[in-house]
């Protein structure tokens, strides 16, 4: 069949394939200020959120509205190589500087950062390498070692690979501070998931011992974006009882976060509404089979 005809065919076949998954409806809270436009990660703060960019942006963190808007741009006093996502433990910012499109960057890290009194102080930086990388000139997004999840899990750091071959992801689990200082920390991963996604953001609900992994399709053309919930037990991701959502909106979905509120905050890259609100609490998800229930 000549090219032309089969793309359209193409086109058509891939629409038309089922997405797996319940759905989670979402709520348009905001449209980001241009400054913003390319958020990778975020973080509910106080009465509303923290957000940055991800690579080619300067460095800095944005401090933002529970409706989305820009109260702050704070410099972050680090270099920006690739910023990917956020996390915190209460009293400490962590940003993974963990972006490796390529598969090639050797100074990968995680960076502390207290913030007092508006102003962001750098606390450590934490290098890291994978243990099990070896390889460092692969083609473009033809390795398994990307990163761009974070999240706060019961004292440690729990990092997620976005694995560009399988669409499965793993776990590498990171003490918040380096037991030996500069010393690159080797990453042995802990644990492996096939979610079936590039996986890009986490969060984790301490409460209820879920974990909160978002992510997309590698299809450029139709970008499905889903959100698993992991029940965790005793330190272990048990992903045969895992639960999977698919978005109501497609794009490159790159932040969530659980808000103080029981609603779910997910951020997306790119023009249009960057940020929205699950219209089901996550009690509501984890206690139904199919929540379809309009905003309170």
């Amino acid at each position: 069949m000549p090219a032309v005809y089969f793309l359209p065919f193409l086109f058509l076949l891939m629409s038309c394939q089922p997405i797996p998954g319940q759905p989670l409806l979402l709520h348009p809270i905001a449209s980001f200020a241009d400054s913003l436009k390319e958020t990778s990660g975020l973080i509910a703060h106080r009465q509303g959120f923290i957000s940055h960019n991800d690579s080619g942006n300067p460095a800095e963190l944005f401090m933002l509205s529970a409706t989305g808007e820009i109260l702050a741009q704070l410099p972050v006093p680090a270099p920006h190589h690739d910023w990917e996502d956020i996390a915190t433990d209460g009293q400490t910012l962590y940003l993974a500087d963990t972006g490796n499109n390529s598969g090639r960057r050797q100074n990968l890290s995680i960076l502390s950062l207290r913030l007092h009194q508006d102003e962001l102080q750098l606390v450590d930086r934490l290098p890291l390498a994978y243990a099990e990388q070896q390889q460092f000139q692969p083609a473009r997004h033809q390795h398994n070692f990307d990163a761009e999840a974070l999240a706060w899990v019961a004292g440690e750091l729990w990092l997620f690979t976005k694995r560009w071959l399988d669409e499965h992801t793993a776990l590498y689990k990171i003490p918040p501070s380096s037991p030996l200082p500069a010393a690159v920390l080797s990453l042995h991963a802990q644990q492996q998931l096939n979610p079936g996604m590039l996986v890009t953001g986490a969060d984790f609900d301490a409460h209820t011992q879920t974990l909160l992994l978002l992510g997309y399709s590698r299809n450029w053309f139709r970008r499905h974006a889903w959100l698993w919930l992991y029940p965790v037990h005793q330190g272990r991701i048990i992903e045969e009882q895992g639960r999977q959502f698919t978005l109501s909106e497609q794009g490159q979905f790159e932040g969530v976060s659980l808000n103080a509120d029981g609603f779910i905050y997910v951020s997306r890259e790119g023009s249009g509404v960057n940020l929205f609100r699950s219209q089901a609490t996550l009690s509501q998800l984890l206690n139904s089979t199919t929540v379809t229930e309009s905003l309170p």
